[in-house]
């Protein structure tokens, strides 16, 4: 939802409807991760500045808003001033050695929040006290929510993937090696994969990933079945999809048109991969332009599958990690070398 927007009325199953106060553009990603993973709390916006917050506070339909005093001590100053002549709750999130804060609070709980919050999951002790301090406004069901629905984090999984997709377009070459490199050896399960790239130029991708990374890497062709550790290439022109043949998984060529402009495109493989592995899956979104990958992801964390994505500072462009992260569907945004070190951890041993 754009920051001069509020919908007037909430969702049926919203019960707390949030305003962030939040000037910077990557504290607002995390904090939106975050919350999105909160039982009964919907973010309805958020605001760059005091006269912004106190225009969308007038609209009604807000029942908290959390202030970040630690990015930016003017915005932060004019917002707990405004929030101050509110009905409305004020939750300020303060650095963890603040020991004062700028502007008048007197509605508002203080909590501290760690400076590094892309480097938080859903079931840290921040989290927990965040949750805390939400649900105490909400409905009685906010809270005392029963162990079962606090704090599920998108896609955490009990066990290793059964398979590892990626999407990835404009700068997806580059990233490749760096990501795929160190796996080498080290994990088990096949690796799929869609780069936005014409034809003439995927086997060749196939050729420099195998040279780059020591791993067996080919592009997919019809009937090619999945075979343990190996990387397997969308071709340029053709959509990849996986399929059941008997007992094996196999690779299906798909000549449908394009889908988010694309073709090979990262949501339809996505959409196979669920229905051949459900939630036995990992799927990683590297850089690139536009949103393909973001429906798919959506559906596998639904499914219960785990999604990784490149945060914004090392992607040539934020445009497809960023949908997913945005939307509050990633277990972690890593700079490009963390991540094969975190899909290590995820995908060790065997699926």
């Amino acid at each position: 939802m754009s920051a001069t927007t509020v919908a007037s009325t909430a969702p049926s199953h919203a019960v707390i409807r949030v305003l962030l106060v939040v000037s910077e553009a990557r504290t607002r990603m995390h904090m939106r991760r975050l919350l999105a993973c909160i039982p009964g709390v919907e973010v309805a916006g958020h605001a760059r500045s005091g006269a912004q917050m106190a225009d969308l506070l007038q609209r009604g339909g807000i029942d908290m808003v959390i202030v970040d005093v630690l990015e930016d001590g003017g915005v932060a100053t004019e917002a707990l001033a405004k929030a101050g002549t509110s009905a409305v709750k004020t939750l300020v999130l303060a650095g963890e050695n603040q020991a004062r804060f700028p502007g008048n609070t007197p509605r508002a709980q203080v909590i501290r929040r760690p400076l590094a919050l892309e480097t938080v999951f859903p079931h840290s002790r921040f989290s927990q006290e965040l949750q805390a301090a939400l649900c105490h406004k909400g409905s009685a069901a906010a809270r005392n929510p029963s162990p079962d629905v606090m704090l599920k984090p998108p896609g955490i999984m009990s066990r290793p993937p059964a398979l590892i997709a990626i999407g990835s377009s404009t700068g997806g070459p580059q990233a490749l090696p760096l990501v795929l490199g160190p796996l080498g050896g080290k994990i088990r399960q096949p690796i799929v994969i869609t780069q936005h790239m014409p034809a003439a130029f995927t086997q060749l991708l196939a050729e420099h990933l195998g040279r780059s990374t020591s791993m067996p890497t080919v592009q997919a062709t019809d009937c090619m079945p999945l075979m343990p550790g190996r990387i397997h290439i969308a071709p340029g022109g053709r959509h990849l999809l996986l399929v059941r043949k008997g007992d094996q998984v196999v690779c299906s060529l798909d000549d449908g048109p394009p889908e988010n402009f694309c073709k090979p495109a990262v949501d339809p493989m996505l959409r196979s991969v669920i229905e051949i592995y459900g939630g036995k899956a990992l799927a990683l979104i590297l850089t690139g332009m536009g949103h393909d990958g973001l429906a798919g992801c959506r559906a596998l964390v639904a499914a219960g599958g785990t999604v990784l994505a490149q945060d914004e500072e090392t992607s040539v462009v934020w445009g497809m990690p960023g949908a997913v992260a945005q939307a509050g569907l990633c277990q972690a945004v890593l700079p490009l070398s963390g991540i094969a070190g975190k899909l290590l951890a995820l995908a060790g041993g065997r699926p």
